[in-house]
């Protein structure tokens, strides 16, 4: 597995496929194994699948973690790969450090696309989702672990690889995650993007609701029918599918 390091740590991350390079980027706790099945879309694409800091194989042993440091790693990781621009796509809470990504270096952006993301916690039942989290981490950090894993696959076998890679993260690291989540705002960059903007909602997803905080015109959106937040496991085909169609159209053009 390759291997960036970054401010004196080992950055782990998958590299597979030729073509339209797509760096996808987790949520708080679970690491790279949660985009198990964009690996085939490496048919048509290079598909760039990073452990952040204190995440699955990545090491972590900075006190302090933040956003921003989060976005230099990408960063660091696209360096180490000779990658002038990718697209970037974060799946829920993985979506704050891809738009900090693209707020810091809009350049190397080609693309972005956000699954089930929010530009900031504006619903109260966003809010006491992340606090919930933060209290379940502190206080029963093997339960999380379970309703997460099970809230992504029926498959036995894929729950228990969830479950073992989510194990390997740093818990002061993995919350401060959701915490930093929850006090972000990009708000007020949104508008200076000239990069496309895909949008990617389940259409039973409370947090749909946030796509009302990006600007008309300054977005793509896509919902799957009948399908809740987690969009890159429970409904890969759909998702694998609108992102292989919207970059093979941005290409053509």
């Amino acid at each position: 597995m390759p291997i960036c390091h970054h401010q004196n740590r080992k950055l782990y991350f998958e590299d597979k496929g030729k073509g339209i390079p797509i760096v996808f980027i987790h949520p708080p706790g679970m690491g790279r194994k949660v985009f198990f099945y964009q690996i085939f879309l490496t048919e048509k694409f290079r598909i760039i699948l990073p452990d952040l800091s204190g995440h699955g194989n990545s090491e972590g042993k900075q006190a302090k973690f933040s956003i921003k440091e989060y976005a230099e790693e990408i960063k660091a990781i696209l360096d180490n790969l000779q990658i002038e621009k990718a697209v970037i796509c974060g799946y829920s809470s993985g979506g704050i450090v891809a738009q900090e990504f693209a707020s810091l270096y809009s350049n190397r952006v080609l693309a972005m696309i956000l699954s089930g993301g929010f530009p900031e916690v504006k619903s109260m039942l966003l809010k006491y989702e992340h606090l919930a989290g933060m209290f379940l981490l502190r206080k029963y950090p093997k339960v999380l672990i379970k309703v997460i894993a099970g809230s992504h696959t029926e498959n036995k076998e894929l729950k228990q690889v969830l479950i073992d890679h989510m194990k390997k993260a740093d818990m002061n690291i993995w919350y401060q995650f959701y915490q930093e989540s929850l006090e972000y705002s990009c708000l007020k960059n949104i508008e200076n993007w000239t990069f496309p903007l895909l949008l990617i909602y389940g259409s039973r997803d409370f947090i749909n609701k946030h796509i009302r905080n990006y600007p008309n015109g300054h977005f793509d959106a896509e919902f799957i029918v009948n399908a809740f937040h987690q969009l890159p496991m429970k409904n890969w085909r759909s998702f694998n599918q609108i992102i292989e169609n919207y970059l093979l159209k941005l290409k053509s053009h």
